[in-house]
């Protein structure tokens, strides 16, 4: 009698435990399901997009506050495949990680891809290529080189978070790193540390640095036709992300094979560094 009480007993709790662990089991399923970002995404209708002002592949109309650029074309197209709108959110390319670590945002808008970075954000594959160069005043022939600038009594102007003051970070071990926190729209602020004198030089993607230049002929793009430090650039979302990265890595590669981008880049009279593909029947 007592062996089959016991017997009985063994046999409610391995069912009792099996019937914990399939409940269990279905928790983490809808728990999982619930942090996807990309069925998220489907179910909310909506994709919300982080971005810093970065031209042409992000615009903003300084009179009409309207965000565009070739990084916005493709990521709406992206969304209306899902079924959802995009919903722009501005940041800065220093608080963009944090900002989808949070949560507040499922990705970002064109970031140079680099070490620090991949350690807080996944990223797509790279949709075009860039660089960093720097401003000085007129006449300032000191820096022939990039190594010619870590020095002791050389200032250098870089934007809190971006492209120049990680390389400069990384790199210089003698000459001052003046940081300067900026807004999205208005990077290229920091720079005019350079031309009132406060630095000696300063320190951003060709793009930024370029087209400040061009507005301040007191200044010189020192490194306009040989810029160093060349980046991938990709779409930044969280880490373990899979089900979007692998949705967003499709997508680029069908508008990349299919010409798309390219008419995305035109529309913006864009010329990035791009990776050569060729196709060939066989």
């Amino acid at each position: 009698m007592e062996n089959k009480i016991s017997i009985s007993i063994v046999t409610i709790l391995a069912i009792l435990s099996l019937v914990l662990s399939v409940a269990a089991l279905r928790k983490n399923n809808t728990t999982d399901r619930s942090q996807d970002t990309l069925a998220k995404i489907q179910s909310t209708k909506k994709m919300k997009v982080c971005y810093a002002v970065f031209p042409p592949a992000v615009i903003k109309d300084s009179k009409t506050g309207q965000v565009s650029g070739h990084d916005i074309d493709a990521l709406t197209e992206m969304a209306n495949a899902l079924g959802a709108t995009v919903d722009l959110q501005e940041t800065t390319f220093g608080n963009m990680s944090a900002a989808i670590q949070s949560g507040t945002c499922d990705i970002g808008t064109s970031l140079f891809v680099k070490i620090p970075r991949a350690s807080a954000v996944a990223f797509s594959i790279p949709m075009f290529y860039a660089g960093n160069s720097a401003l000085v005043r007129k006449g300032d022939t000191r820096f022939n080189s990039i190594a010619d600038v870590d020095k002791p009594g050389v200032t250098v102007a870089v934007a809190t978070g971006e492209s120049g003051d990680i390389y400069a970070s990384a790199h210089f071990k003698n000459a001052t790193i003046r940081r300067i926190d900026v807004e999205s729209s208005d990077l290229a602020r920091f720079l005019l540390e350079v031309t009132s004198g406060r630095a000696d030089i300063g320190l951003a993607d060709s793009v930024t640095v370029g087209n400040f230049a061009k507005e301040h002929p007191e200044a010189t793009d020192i490194f306009a036709n040989n810029t160093f430090d060349n980046n991938p650039n990709a779409y930044p979302m969280r880490l373990g992300d899979t089900n979007l990265q692998s949705f967003i890595n499709n997508s680029l590669e069908y508008m990349q094979s299919s010409g798309e981008w390219a008419l995305f880049l035109k529309k913006y009279n864009a010329h990035w560094l791009q990776e050569v593909r060729q196709y060939e029947a066989q």
